[in-house]
């Protein structure tokens, strides 16, 4: 069963001393959007953002993973799980994190998305659907600039 949380991960590398930002288009509705997805039972947020960004990417879930500041909400009713969830939960928390994927190789896409592309932040800023996605990739944009990285989890 699935927990009332969601989380997302914001996948980077660095290529020529610059970051590049990977944003993948869901096979269902076509939007741009990080990796990620729901904590299972006996899961914590970071568990569940290792496992989703391995599901999803074919990447190690080994890799730096950071915890930004970042958190949107999505509508309970977009979960099919929501029916077992408490009757007071409106909104699901989404947590969003980072994961430094420099050198892990290459991405090998689940059947959840049909495209991947590497995009410097303006351009990935750009695709993104959903608004929390584009103010989490500015927050990971703004603390690689100035150094400030949250410690590896």
């Amino acid at each position: 069963m699935r927990q009332p949380y969601n989380v997302t991960v914001l996948v980077y590398r660095f290529a020529a001393g610059r970051p590049e930002f990977a944003v993948f288009r869901r096979s269902d509705d076509g939007h741009w959007q990080g990796v990620g997805g729901g904590v299972e039972d006996g899961e914590d947020l970071v568990t569940a953002a290792r496992r989703e960004c391995s599901e999803e990417t074919g990447l190690p879930g080994t890799a730096p993973l950071r915890r930004l500041d970042m958190v949107g909400g999505v509508e309970k009713a977009c979960f099919a799980a929501a029916r077992h969830w408490p009757a007071d939960v409106y909104i699901v928390p989404k947590h969003f994190f980072a994961m430094d994927v420099t050198g892990a190789g290459e991405i090998v896409l689940s059947a959840e998305h049909r495209e991947v592309r590497w995009l410097a932040y303006e351009a990935a800023h750009a695709i993104l659907r959903y608004d929390d996605d584009r103010t989490a990739l500015w927050e990971l944009d703004q603390r690689l600039r100035r150094g400030h990285l949250p410690e590896p989890l």
